[in-house]
Parts: structure tokens; sequence; C-alpha cells
């Protein structure tokens, strides 16, 4: 078996017959004489050993453990990105066939915001789980879908609550404090449903209130909720005249019937 050399002035590398081993002789490149090491000099690197059971000739008998790699196939693909598709089309159709938005069906949006969460948590928890854990699947993972499925929605009753405590007007503090509680909710649901941080956890929950934020524009109802303009009475139209005005109102009358 030849005997692998390398010059220590040029470090070209080469191979020299077992017969040469411990003489002497000139590199085959820049002539510099070098001695040939004997076989018993020769450094053998060995494979690691395993700490399982091997057979006679030293190989592991088990197979070590593969993780399986999950991946959406075509039909889920097309599931997904339909109904994403799908809800967005439909906020965009419902924009121009709506005219008045304080007509716009509340129970629409409802049903909306439900509809959109179950594919929008499958794909998000497909991007960001733990790539050092093994993922869900089945049927654990269809009621892990389901469970953030339901909560998601129901964050959207922060922004009611959050106006209610700020005396029934949507203003700068009650965004603020519906928008921490939907996120803080949001991120612990996603944390505890499929084993993430709560930052990931908040970007999962993140991804489900974008894609409905932008529905809620391109239906035209605006990004966000806004305090419903009051229209007054008839006692309020007439307890908001002044007294010359209704004096001159008055004269105004009178002249008509004279």
């Amino acid at each position: 078996m030849p005997i692998r050399v390398t010059c220590t002035k040029c470090y070209t590398r080469f191979n020299v017959s077992e017969k040469f081993a411990g003489r002497e002789g000139p590199c085959p490149k820049c002539k510099t004489k070098i001695r040939v090491p004997e076989k018993s000099e020769e450094v053998v690197i060995e494979a690691p050993k395993t700490d399982g059971p091997v057979d006679s000739t030293g190989r592991a008998v088990l197979d070590p453990l593969r993780r399986k790699e999950t991946s959406l196939s075509s039909v889920q693909w097309t599931l997904i990105i339909g109904s994403i598709v799908g809800f967005l089309a439909i906020a965009l159709i419902l924009r121009f066939s709506i005219e008045d938005v304080a007509k716009f069906p509340l129970w629409l949006m409802a049903v909306s915001a439900i509809a959109v969460a179950p594919p929008l948590v499958f794909i998000a928890y497909t991007f960001l789980r733990d790539q050092e854990l093994e993922p869900y699947r089945g049927r654990e993972l269809r009621s892990r879908v389901g469970v953030c499925s339901i909560i998601y929605p129901i964050t959207w009753l922060a922004m009611p609550l959050a106006c209610f405590a700020f005396n029934d007007s949507y203003e700068t503090g009650s965004y603020i404090a519906a928008g921490i509680a939907m996120i803080g909710i949001g991120g612990v649901a996603g944390m505890f449903c499929f084993e993430l941080d709560f930052l990931m956890g908040a970007v999962h929950y993140g991804l489900y209130l974008g894609v409905c934020l932008f529905g809620r524009f391109l239906s035209g109802v605006g990004f966000l909720p806004v305090t419903p303009e009051k229209v007054p009475n008839g006692g309020e139209v007439v307890s908001g005249l002044s007294l010359e005005a209704g004096v001159e109102l008055l004269s105004s009358l009178c002249t008509l019937l004279i």
C-alpha cells in the first residue's frame, strides 16, 4: 500500500511505494531531499465509535433515528392560498357592493374573521415552528389549529371593550389598549398551542391580524373601527339653538303668516 508523503519545502503531496519506507529521496517537484516515513509512522484516522451495539466487524447494528421533515402538498398549498385570496376578493367585492359603510353587516365581518383563521394558523405554524422539535401531525395538529382558530377571532372583542372603557369612543388610548390585549392574548395562545416562545407566538398571531386588517381596508370599512357619528334628535336641535336665533326664526314665521 503506498505511503502518503508531503514535501517539507513546497508542501507537495505524493504517494511513494512501501519499499522506499525509511529512505531519503528528492521531491519530484522542487528536488528537495526528503525522508519517506516508515509504515509504522503513518497516521490513521478512524471513524468515531458508536455507543450502541456493534457486529463482529465493528459496524453499528441499530440505525439512528431520522426526523421526518414536514412539507405541504400541492393540494394543501392550493387550499390555503385559495382561501386567503378568496377572503380578500370577497372583501374587495363588498367594497363596491355596499355604498354606506355604516350599513356594513357586522355578522359578515365576524364570519370572515373566523373563516380565514384556520388556513392562516396552519401556514404560520409551518413556517414558524421550532425546527429542533418534532412537528405536530394528524389529529393533534388539527386540534391545536382548531383551538387557535377559535381564540384568534375572539380577540377582536377587545376593540368594543376598549371603546366602552373610553366612554364609548374609539381614540388613540382605546386602540393602544385593544392592541396590547389582542397581541398579548394571541401571542400566549400561539405559544401554548404550538410550543413557540412568546415573540414567535406574537408573530404567529400577527400574520392573522395583518390579513384581517388588510381585508377590512379592501372592504372599505377602514383598518380600524371608528366611532359612528351621532345624529342629533329634534330635542337636541332645539336646545342647541341660541335665544337670538329662536327669536329670529319666530319673527320670520310670523311675517310669512301675515
